[in-house]
């Protein structure tokens, strides 16, 4: 039998849509909506607990590590994942509306208004905020105070949260955007959406590439033969995260070419797993631009320098909790972009549904991007003599 992976669902789920889509009757249309309506709210009750599970045993994991390279490394990790969202702001202020331009869903009149079957009084327990900080604030007092029975228990909620998402949730998804999609498709705006977004996408490839070039460039002192070299070196990461979807799956690949580029092997074997959770180079890019260009065709909109900041910052901290979960990051950003940027379910589930069929590019964006980042952190650790 033959086993799909989750962007070849979900081409299949919209090109399914798209050519279908007009022949479901108005009734099937509805049902589907509401399984679509039923997995976000249930998805909401557990998001909070996922939060919280994940950041917290990833703080927990650093005790083990030098505090000082740990510092150093996850500092070199934070300023990568916010130069990547502000460069993907600043093409998307230069760019997108000249891409867009004339984009909008505002005068499509609807001709049937799709509704839910039902609803089930599901929300959110509480706000993920809330989770964040109280995950970073025990983890940290864990490093000064005995508590490894919470610890045991907070790994067994991680546990099974993250096998809730691997088996439930991540292979649902193409039914998710499925209902979404077809109420799109029968209120008229399915196909003026995606005329525009595969422009988007193009950019978003290109943008992605374009930084990895520079995060070489910039590793390797702007010598084009030692950067040629070292992409060279690390291109075997960058296919092995491709066709696998997972940071963690190609992560003894990104260990070994990266051992290629970077003579301090303690090093890599320390920073490698730790940036494949943390260092997420591809949703740093690809979320923003999908964010700001479904803004600015459903909202004519575009966030300002200091309302973009905030939601960076949310971003580049919550990269804290999708560790080893494919997909998860838009999942863990969903709330974020709803009271943020006040995204609808119809905004979301548009933007759910190009950042999964994006997803191999973005992950193999970010194992590639470990590898340039692993070569910069012993740069500096060499010139502050914590390495030779």
């Amino acid at each position: 039998m033959i086993k799909l992976s989750l962007p070849v669902k979900l081409m299949i789920a919209i090109l399914g849509v798209a050519l279908f889509g007009s022949f479901v009757p108005t009734f099937g249309v509805q049902a589907f909506y509401t399984v679509s309506i039923l997995f976000k709210d249930a998805l909401s009750l557990l998001l909070p607990f996922m939060i919280f599970s994940f950041v917290y045993c990833g703080i927990r994991s650093f005790e083990e590590n030098a505090p000082i390279i740990l510092g150093i490394l996850l500092i070199a990790i934070f300023t990568s994942n916010f130069a990547g969202a502000f460069l993907s702001y600043a093409v998307a202020r230069n760019i997108l509306p000249g891409i867009l331009q004339g984009a909008t869903v505002h005068h499509v009149a609807a001709a049937t208004h799709i509704e839910p079957l039902f609803r089930l009084p599901l929300s959110m327990p509480i706000q993920l905020s809330w989770a964040l900080l109280a995950a970073i604030g025990l983890g940290i007092a864990a490093s000064f105070v005995d508590i490894s029975r919470f610890d045991r228990r907070v790994h067994q909620v991680k546990s099974v949260i993250k096998t809730i998402l691997t088996y439930v949730f991540i292979p649902l998804l193409p039914i998710y955007v499925v209902g979404f999609l077809l109420k799109m498709q029968h209120e008229n705006a399915f196909g003026d959406l995606f005329n525009y977004y595969g422009k988007v996408m193009l950019l978003i490839v290109g943008l992605q590439g374009a930084y990895l070039l520079l995060l070489y460039a910039l590793a390797k002192g702007f010598s084009m033969r030692k950067t040629g070299r070292a992409l060279k070196n690390a291109m075997p990461s960058y296919l092995a995260a491709f066709t696998s979807m997972s940071s963690m799956v190609a992560l003894p690949v990104s260990i070994q070419t990266a051992k290629r580029n970077v003579p301090n092997k303690p090093l890599v074997n320390m920073a490698m797993p730790i940036l494949a959770n943390i260092h997420l180079l591809g949703a740093a890019i690809t979320l923003p631009l999908l964010a700001i260009a479904t803004m600015i065709i459903f909202q004519g909109y575009m966030p300002g320098f200091v309302e973009y900041s905030l939601f960076t910052f949310y971003l580049c901290t919550t990269m804290f909790a999708v560790s080893g979960v494919p997909g998860a990051g838009i999942i863990t950003l969903i709330p974020l972009l709803i009271s943020q940027f006040g995204f609808s379910v119809e905004m979301v589930s548009i933007v759910t549904t190009l950042y999964l069929l994006l997803e191999a590019f973005g992950t193999a964006m970010n194992a590639m991007g470990d590898g340039a980042l692993v070569i910069i952190v012993n740069k500096i650790l060499r010139r502050f003599g914590y390495a030779e």
